[in-house]
C-alpha cells in the first residue's frame, strides 16, 4: 500500500525526534545545577524539534487522510464487486436450470430413439415371418402352376376323394379358407413393409432430435462453465479487496496509536522542561534578591523566553427514462445477458436485473397497461407479470414479480417512476435468486433493452 510505505518512513523520522528529546534532555532531578539560560536553550531546542515533529505529524495526518479516502473508494469497489458476484451467481443458477432441462430433453430424445428402434426391429421380424410364409405359398403355387391352376387341381382332388356331396362341400369350404389366408398374407406383407418404412423414418427423426438435444446441452454446459469461471474470478476479486481493506484498517489503527503515543511523549517532555525552567527561574530570582540586598549597587539580570509556532444494439433510444429497479447499478447488479441460453433451447430475450425480494419495480416512463398476470393467475414461464406501452410504442414486459401494485390492471395508466410491483422469482425462476426479467418489444419484435436502460441505472 502507498500509505503503509511512505507513511511508515515519516513515522520513523518522527520517532527519531522522540529519541533525541528523551536522550538529550537531563532529568528533573539534576535541574537545580543548571541555569535558566541553559534550560531555556534546551527548551528552545525542544520546541524547535517539536515544531519539526509537528510538521512531520502534519504529513503523517495527510497520509492518514489519503488512506481514509482510499479506504472509502475501496469500500465502493468492494460493494460493486459483491454486486457483480451476486449477479454472476444468479446467471450461474439460471444456466444450471437451463442445463438440467437440456440434459433432460436429451435423455427423453434418446429414450424415444431407442423405442423407435425397438419398434422397427419388431416390425422387421414380423415382416420376415410373413414374407417366409408368403414364400411357402409361392413355392406351392409354382409346383401346381398358377394360383388358378392350383386351385382347380385341388378341386379335382377334393371331388375324387369325396364319398358324398356333403364331404365335397366341406372340402370346398376348407379350400376357400386356405385361399383367403394366402390373400391375407400378401396383404399383411405389404402393410408390414409400409410400417417398416414409417418406423424407420420415426427412428431417424428421433435420432436427429437426440443429436440436437445433446448439442443444446453441450452449448449450455459451455456457457455455464464460462459463467462459473466469471463467478470464481469475481469471488477472488472480492476476497482480494476484503484482504486489502483489512490491511488498510490495520495500518490506520497502528499509525493512529503510534502517533498518539508520540504526541503524548512530546507533550510530556515539554511539560518537564517548563517545570524545570520555572524552578530554575525561581531559584535565580531568590539568589538575585539576596545579592541585591547585599550589594545595593548590583543590577538585576533579565531573563528572556522563546516560543515555537505549530504549523465511471437495441431499439431506438428513449430519452428521460428511469431505471426499472430502485437502487440497482448496471454492470454490478445486472449485465447485458441478451442472447444467453435458457431452458428448452430458448435464448434470453431481455435483461435479468438482480435485487432483493420486495425491491420496488417502477415504470421507466409514462404508459398504459396492456397485459398482466396477477398472483391469482400467474403464467408458467413469467409467473406474475405486467406489460405497459410507452408513447414511442415500446411494450415493456416485467416478469417474475412477487407482487403487482394495487389498482393496476389492463387499461390502467402508469406514470414515469410509479411503483408497479416488486422483485420476486415467480414462474420458471422459482429456483433462482430474485430478479426482474425486463423485456422490450418494439415494432412487433423483442429488442435488447440494455442500451436503453443501462445509462439510466448508473
Amino acid at each position: 500500500m502507498r500509505f503503509a510505505r511512505s507513511g511508515g518512513r515519516r513515522l520513523r523520522a518522527a520517532m527519531v525526534v522522540v529519541v533525541v528529546l528523551a536522550v538529550g534532555i537531563p532529568a528533573a532531578a539534576g535541574a537545580q545545577s543548571r541555569s535558566s539560560s541553559e534550560i531555556e536553550r534546551d527548551l528552545r531546542e525542544a520546541e524547535d524539534e517539536a515544531s519539526r515533529a509537528e510538521g512531520d505529524l502534519g504529513q503523517i495526518q495527510a497520509r492518514i487522510d489519503a488512506a481514509e479516502v482510499e479506504l472509502a473508494e475501496l469500500g465502493v469497489r468492494l460493494e460493486e464487486a459483491r454486486g457483480q458476484l451476486n449477479a454472476a451467481e444468479g446467471q450461474v443458477a439460471l444456466a444450471e436450470a437451463a442445463l438440467g432441462d437440456a440434459q433432460e430433453q436429451a435423455e427423453l430424445a434418446r429414450d424415444e430413439h431407442e423405442r423407435a428402434v425397438k419398434a422397427l426391429d419388431q416390425a422387421e421380424a414380423l415382416l420376415h415371418a410373413e414374407e417366409a410364409k408368403l414364400s411357402t405359398h409361392l413355392v406351392e403355387s409354382f409346383k401346381h402352376g398358377t394360383a388358378g391352376a392350383a386351385e382347380g387341381a385341388m378341386m379335382l382332388e377334393i371331388l375324387r376323394r369325396a364319398q358324398d356331396p356333403n364331404e365335397f362341400a366341406v372340402g370346398m369350404k376348407q379350400l376357400r379358407t386356405v385361399m383367403d389366408v394366402q390373400d391375407a398374407t400378401v396383404k399383411r406383407v405389404f402393410e408390414l413393409r409400409d410400417d417398416q418404412t414409417e418406423l424407420a423414418d420415426d427412428a431417424a427423426r428421433a435420432r436427429g432430435r437426440a443429436t440436437q438435444a445433446a448439442a443444446d446441452a453441450e452449448q449450455t454446459l459451455r456457457v455455464l462453465d464460462e459463467l462459473r469461471e466469471q463467478a470464481a474470478t469475481l469471488a477472488a476479486q472480492v476476497e482480494d479487496d476484503e484482504q486489502r481493506q483489512r490491511e488498510v484498517l490495520a495500518s490506520l489503527e497502528q499509525t493512529e496509536e503510534e502517533t498518539a503515543a508520540f504526541l503524548r511523549r512530546v507533550s510530556s517532555r515539554e511539560d518537564t522542561l517548563r517545570v524545570q525552567l520555572r524552578d530554575a527561574r525561581a531559584e535565580e530570582a531568590a539568589a538575585a534578591a539576596a545579592k541585591a540586598a547585599a550589594e545595593a549597587a548590583a543590577a538585576a539580570a533579565a531573563n528572556t523566553g522563546g516560543s515555537g509556532t505549530p504549523g465511471a444494439a437495441g431499439g431506438p433510444p428513449l430519452n428521460g427514462i428511469l431505471c426499472p429497479v430502485v437502487g440497482v447499478v448496471a454492470g454490478r447488479d445486472f449485465q447485458n445477458d441478451w442472447g444467453f441460453p435458457r431452458s428448452g433451447g430458448r435464448y434470453h430475450q431481455g435483461n435479468d436485473i438482480f435485487a432483493s425480494r420486495g425491491t420496488p419495480v417502477v415504470a421507466v416512463g409514462d404508459g398504459e397497461v396492456v397485459r398482466w398476470n396477477p398472483p391469482s393467475r400467474p403464467t408458467a414461464l413469467g409467473g406474475v407479470t405486467l406489460t405497459y406501452r410507452t408513447a414511442d410504442g415500446s411494450e415493456w414486459y416485467n416478469a417474475h414479480l412477487a407482487t403487482i401494485a394495487e389498482g393496476l390492471s389492463v387499461g390502467s395508466t402508469v406514470t414515469r417512476g410509479q411503483v408497479i410491483g416488486t422483485v420476486g422469482n415467480t414462474g420458471n425462476a422459482r429456483t433462482t435468486p430474485p430478479h426482474l426479467h425486463l423485456g422490450r418489444r418494439y415494432a412487433g419484435s423483442w429488442v435488447n433493452p440494455w442500451q436503453t436502460v443501462a445509462p439510466a441505472c448508473g
